[in-house]
């Protein structure tokens, strides 16, 4: 798609797969019309379709009285990345109406200001598997939509604890501790490694982890919301099977050369 549709008016579907808790939402004006969610690993393919057919349902739609669709697309999961895009494209195909992406982190960091209204700082954590995370710190202002202090970074957890310890407190900065928080499920799954870093007090809850329907609602189709991307994957690192790809390939007696070269095709033409 070569254009990013503007401020949409009008009922809007947002999906979002790139974690463990999964989520439909039929939203307008910054509102919930229409939420459900699923948790679990591998689950997209089954729960996307037949949420959105149900939130149409109860909201006496057909999908081309839709204003629009967004979809979050990273980083988390490479594949309900990659199947929540090709659901929300073949809405678009079917349709016609716009479609755009999302940004995950800035989704988590709205949770922890929804929780902390005084925070003016947050890191948002993501999982990445084998011990690493997905770090972002941002701030906001009322009224706002998060503002990202500087780009995603993929760390392990001890390193990502001290990245977002210092771009909240940099030696000649300003700053106190009961306005930062530390939010996501990087964070939860990796708190020793951030309680050694930060005061307790400065990491939020594990219900603060995923962002819930309002939160998304918000960021689509509220006043305020979040930075339009093209609906293209955000991945951040490579995939399992990137970098296992010479071990895959002997295993399957393919030369590890002649795979590189098939899968760079592949990606290149939009196959993988």
């Amino acid at each position: 798609m070569s254009d990013l549709p503007g401020p949409v008016a009008g009922p809007t579907l947002v999906l979002c797969a790139v974690e463990e808790v999964l989520r439909v939402v039929l939203a307008e004006a910054g509102r919930v019309r229409e939420a459900f969610s699923a948790k679990g690993q591998g689950v997209a393919m089954t729960f996307l379709v037949p949420a959105m057919a149900e939130a149409l349902s109860r909201a006496g739609m057909s999908p081309a009285g839709l204003a629009g669709v967004a979809c979050v697309c990273g980083p988390g999961s490479f594949t309900g990345i990659r199947v929540s895009l090709a659901v929300a494209e073949g809405l678009r195909l079917g349709t016609g109406i716009p479609l755009w992406g999302l940004a995950y982190p800035p989704l988590v960091a709205r949770a922890a200001f929804a929780l902390r209204p005084g925070a003016k700082r947050v890191a948002a954590v993501v999982h990445a598997r084998k011990g690493l995370t997905y770090v972002q710190a941002f701030t906001a202002r009322a009224g706002q939509a998060p503002s990202p202090v500087g780009p995603v970074r993929v760390l392990p957890a001890p390193l990502a604890a001290q990245a977002a310890w210092e771009s909240f407190f940099p030696p000649d900065g300003e700053g106190a501790f009961e306005d930062a928080a530390v939010v996501g499920s990087g964070l939860r799954n990796n708190r020793e490694a951030f309680a050694a870093v930060f005061p307790e007090a400065c990491l939020l809850s594990d219900e603060a982890a995923f962002p819930d329907a309002d939160i998304l609602a918000a960021a689509a189709t509220g006043p305020a919301r979040d930075a339009v991307l093209p609906p293209d994957p955000i991945y951040q690192r490579p995939s399992d099977a990137e970098e296992n790809l010479a071990d895959i390939s002997r295993r399957r007696g393919l030369d590890p050369d002649r795979a590189k070269a098939l899968l760079a095709a592949a990606m290149a033409s939009g196959v993988a």
